[in-house]
């Protein structure tokens, strides 16, 4: 029984002790737990819904509540590099699909927000458009007769039709009397628009007057009839003032303008031709416009644009002799047109206001200038218009401008129209009116015929 007793005593120590250390094991092995948990863990951590981040308190949160069950930080299932990746690029596609959907739901008030402050703005600074002292000079006397005109308060007269051959200064004279319109302040709402040969109006055309005029209630998904309806009802009531520059077919009328304006609202056209009579804006409102034919420059003006352009004083005095006589024949040669005598100063341009290029130079000019040679143009500006006037004909009028140019010039018209009757019958008349129209074929005071 004793040595029962004592096995039994053994037995329990023994316990006691195992107990002891499976304690102490623990306690260690919580130690160092505690120790790795405890250690500085920086990682980018995301929930289930991609744009919450994990906060601080969040996560001491979650790993209080893992319990038992935590293992090491790169087993986690929501710091998994492949999750991560994917919630990084879900939420970028739900942050751009709210800002699709802000904008598409913000987009028209803030445009519209935009258009009045744009507009604000336009009303708020110089209108004129600029033009260099020397461009207009010689163009006076036809400003101040027209501006005239267009002041008269008649409600039969809605504008001016200006038209000339290229280069004549149709654009020119266009920009002095909407800067003088402008300047008497009788127009709150005013646009220039400037048209490039024969492109077709479209969406930016209509939006860019429509800008001009300070409008708003339009956006980039009205088409290119609701523009037109949108101009014509805001045109309806007001006085506006509208410039349409270097206008080549109908449909650049018939697409761009109203039928109708606003009492007291001024319409100036330019065009190469004197009519369109196939444009029904044309047929709605030629009893309206006041035709003009631009008048070249005479020959003052023409000697002081010239040496404006060539960098000389225009009051300069031209040393008699071969330099007086070359600078007079290339006026005579420009025929009075600006875009010419801007060229041709250009190529012969002085580094010294009262120093003119040697005579030479002015020769070579007037030679190149006389064979129609690009000498005188070095950016084939003048070649390009009257290239382009050309081309713009069918090929019967084309026949009829070199038949003028190579044999005709200085002929009586009803010799030539004799002639074009063998060839196109009956509507070798209207060919030739419609060249008149264009001015490239005109008839003399004794019915010659003459040409650009």
């Amino acid at each position: 029984t004793q040595r029962y007793w004592c096995m039994l005593e053994l037995d329990l120590a023994l316990q006691s002790l195992k107990k002891q250390q499976q304690q102490q094991q623990a306690q260690l092995l919580e130690r160092q737990q505690q120790q790795h948990y405890q250690q500085t863990l920086i990682i980018p951590v995301f929930y289930d819904e991609p744009n919450q981040v994990v906060q601080l308190d969040d996560i001491v949160e979650h790993w209080k509540g893992a319990g038992s069950q935590r293992v090491a930080a790169n087993h986690q299932e929501w710091v998994d590099p492949e999750r991560w990746a994917a919630n990084v690029s879900a939420m970028e596609k739900k942050l751009q699909a709210i800002r699709r959907h802000t904008l598409e739901a913000s987009k028209d008030q803030d445009y519209q927000l935009a258009r009045r402050v744009v507009a604000a703005a336009v009303k708020a600074m110089p209108a004129q458009l600029h033009l260099d002292g020397d461009e207009v000079f010689g163009f006076e006397q036809q400003e101040a007769e027209l501006t005239a005109q267009l002041a008269v308060p008649d409600p039969d007269c809605l504008g001016l039709w200006l038209h000339g051959i290229g280069g004549c200064g149709k654009t020119t004279l266009a920009t002095l009397l909407y800067n003088r319109l402008l300047q008497a302040g009788n127009f709150q709402h005013h646009a220039f628009m400037e048209l490039k040969h024969d492109e077709s109006i479209g969406c930016q055309h209509l939006t860019s007057v429509l800008n001009q005029l300070g409008a708003t209630g339009f956006n980039q998904n009205n088409t290119a009839k609701q523009l037109l309806g949108l101009l014509s009802k805001y045109v309806s009531n007001k006085a506006a003032l509208i410039v349409v520059d270097n206008v080549w077919i109908k449909g650049q009328l018939d697409d761009l303008l109203p039928r109708s304006f606003g009492a007291g609202s001024r319409v100036i056209i330019t065009s190469r031709s004197s009519s369109l009579p196939d444009s029904q804006w044309w047929r709605k409102v030629n009893q309206q416009l006041l035709p003009h034919a631009v008048v070249t420059l005479s020959q003052e003006a023409s000697i002081h644009l010239l040496r404006t352009s060539a960098n000389l004083d225009p009051d300069f005095q031209m040393p008699t002799g071969d330099l007086c006589d070359a600078e007079g024949e290339l006026v005579a040669a420009c025929k009075g047109l600006p875009l010419a005598l801007q060229l041709s100063g250009a190529l012969l341009y002085s580094n010294n206001r009262n120093v003119p290029q040697p005579v030479l130079k002015w020769k070579e000019a007037l030679a190149a200038l006389q064979r129609g040679r690009s000498a005188v143009d070095s950016e084939g500006k003048l070649k390009s218009i009257l290239y382009t006037t050309f081309n713009a004909l069918d090929p019967a009028q084309q026949h009829i401008f070199l038949d003028v140019a190579t044999v005709l010039q200085g002929q009586p018209k009803e010799l030539a129209l004799a002639v074009w009757g063998a060839w196109h019958g009956e509507d070798a008349c209207s060919l030739f009116e419609g060249m008149e129209r264009r001015n490239l074929l005109a008839t003399g005071s004794e019915g010659w015929l003459q040409m650009h």
